[in-house]
């Protein structure tokens, strides 16, 4: 195979896989804002249709994506207005759980989306608690999930720790350790308890932290960036919902790192 056509497949590949990233995404918006409700559901709708009469006019698959961006990029543009529109609808959600009325699964499906939003968002600022969202899609019988790292370790509270041998608690608040380097263990791992064995000339430690969502917790966040332009809140207690209608499956986590004495 010459340089050149290894190239040119390689391009084809890599534009054929990013086309295919861009249409799940702009679908999945589509499906998400139509089950939470949200007025930005038509303008993808209109994209949608949009690029829809395109392709069966034979244009080339450069037009679509550039269409199909450009609704994405309004959607993102007019954040403020839809993250206005999310809150109050969070809200309602809520207040129907509190009241012991029981949502459609139509609005089951938004707030599953929302988690998914949060799990893929969460990748890079909070690794741990992706991983963990992740996980909690998929029922398992044992309800015991392992997994194998050193980074939780960095935790400024955990390293004060490390010395101390048996098991010993660690309680976060989680909201409340924003601005320092706990916030992304706290997120993932409060509250946890914390034991360091010895394992021959190495340390071993074991968190475990209960990995579920809390009934009717809410927290509001970036109240005060721009005048509160892009104010959310997170609401645990929508998620707390999904897992008591078996809709996501809380399980106990056990990170495990070993390191030198």
């Amino acid at each position: 195979m010459k340089p050149k056509t290894f190239i040119e497949k390689l391009g084809y590949f890599l534009r054929t896989l990013l086309f295919i990233i861009i249409c799940t995404v702009f679908i999945f918006l589509t499906l998400w804002t139509f089950c939470y409700s949200l007025h930005a559901f038509y303008l993808f709708l209109i994209t949608l249709i949009f690029a829809t009469v395109s392709f069966f006019r034979k244009k080339n698959r450069k037009f679509i994506t550039i269409t199909l961006l450009s609704g994405i990029a309004l959607f993102v543009l007019s954040t403020p207005y839809n993250l206005k529109q999310y809150n109050k609808n969070a809200a309602a959600f809520q207040d129907q759980i509190n009241q012991g009325y029981h949502l459609h699964f139509k609005e089951k499906c938004a707030i599953y989306g929302t988690l998914l939003i949060i799990t893929v968002g969460d990748i890079i600022p909070f690794p741990e608690a992706s991983i963990q969202n992740f996980y909690l899609l998929f029922p398992k019988e044992n309800k015991t999930r392992i997994f194998y790292s050193n980074d939780f370790l960095q935790a400024p509270d955990i390293k004060k720790m490390m010395h101390l041998k048996g098991k010993n608690s660690v309680a976060w608040d989680k909201w409340g350790e924003r601005f320092n380097g706990n916030f992304r263990y706290a997120a993932a791992f409060d509250p946890c308890t914390l034991e360091i064995t010895d394992e021959g000339n190495r340390k071993k430690a074991v968190l475990v932290t209960n990995f579920n969502y809390r009934k009717n917790y809410t927290t509001q966040n970036a109240n005060h960036l721009l005048g509160g332009m892009f104010a959310f809140r997170i609401d645990e207690g929508l998620f707390w919902y999904l897992q008591h209608e078996g809709w996501l499956h809380p399980y106990n986590a056990v990170w495990i790192a070993k390191f030198e004495k």
